[in-house]
């Protein structure tokens, strides 16, 4: 698969009540709307992006509020003003019936999104993401899951930061200059060229309370489009997750009316920045396939 040489458009794009970023690769082919996850950014998808557009797609990845280069509020990260937020942007981007993309907590957004609203949605993928819900693993009660979910609080210089693209895989995208663009997008720098994390605790933790209350399987009977399922298999995962989630993915596969799972083995969490060769040709295979398949809804 080649990648796009055309350079994206960023816009701005409202949401609900909010100003939101979009990198937007445009093309005329069947849409293609990349969302990211919790305390990342529309970069992470850069590699991805680049591929579907060369295949002749059109291609959007979405900075959700708080993140990236999107304005961010002190309130709105529950999955009902997301889904609000996205449905604003595709208006004003003009997108009609995508191929919704999301990796991670996003995937979780993109589920809410496809089954709040049949009908709206070509197809759905869903990235390392949206398998477990967060009461499932992270504890019981919502108190002990917002103890292990919280965020670390940081403060390191630039340069250490950035130097964190070098954490992936030598063959897939870590010495390329998009993965050091992702990563500093995702922290504010004060004037003595420390990094801190954009997106504020408080928010975070709000996203944290809207995660462990939703549901993924019974979301999934409520979904009308195909849906592409791509859990990574991280060979350092805790065993009893890693086992978790295999079952999760099996009663996800199950429960959806139509879908196809994709295991992207030895890859970590992140499979955007590992992986992106193997995503794009993943993602556009599926675009292909539904293009023609109309809505249920």
């Amino acid at each position: 698969m080649r990648t796009s040489t055309t350079t994206p458009a960023d816009r701005a794009v409202p949401g609900d009540g909010v100003r939101l970023h979009a990198r937007d690769w445009s093309g005329s082919g069947q849409a293609v709307v990349l969302l990211h996850g919790l305390a990342s950014n529309a970069r992470i998808w850069d590699g991805v992006a680049s591929r579907l557009a060369g295949a002749g797609l059109r291609v959007v990845a979405l900075d959700q509020r708080g993140h990236g280069a999107s304005e961010q509020p002190g309130s709105g990260y529950d999955f009902a003003t997301l889904g609000r937020d996205l449905s604003a942007a595709l208006a004003a981007l003009g997108i009609e019936r995508p191929v919704l993309a999301g990796h991670s907590w996003g995937a979780n957004v993109a589920l809410q999104f496809a089954a709040d609203r049949p009908g709206t949605l070509a197809g759905l993928a869903l990235v390392d993401g949206a398998l477990l819900g967060v009461a499932e693993w992270a504890g019981p009660t919502l108190d002990e899951a917002r103890r292990r979910l919280a965020p670390p609080r940081f403060a390191v210089p630039l340069a250490d930061w950035l130097a964190r693209a070098g954490r992936f895989d030598a063959g897939g995208s870590g010495g390329q200059p998009w993965v050091r663009d992702y990563l500093r997008a995702g922290v504010d720098v004060d004037d003595q060229g420390v990094a801190r994390s954009r997106f504020q605790f408080d928010n975070h933790m709000q996203v944290v309370d809207a995660l462990y209350g939703q549901r993924p399987p019974e979301l999934y009977p409520l979904v009308d489009c195909p849906v592409l399922l791509c859990p990574a298999a991280d060979p350092a995962a805790d065993a009893a997750h890693a086992q978790a989630k295999r079952g999760a993915a099996v009663r996800a596969s199950g429960l959806l009316p139509s879908a196809t799972l994709t295991w992207f083995e030895d890859t970590m969490h992140d499979i955007p920045l590992q992986r992106p060769a193997e995503l794009a040709a993943e993602l556009a295979r599926f675009a292909d396939a539904v293009k023609e398949v109309p809505g249920r809804g």
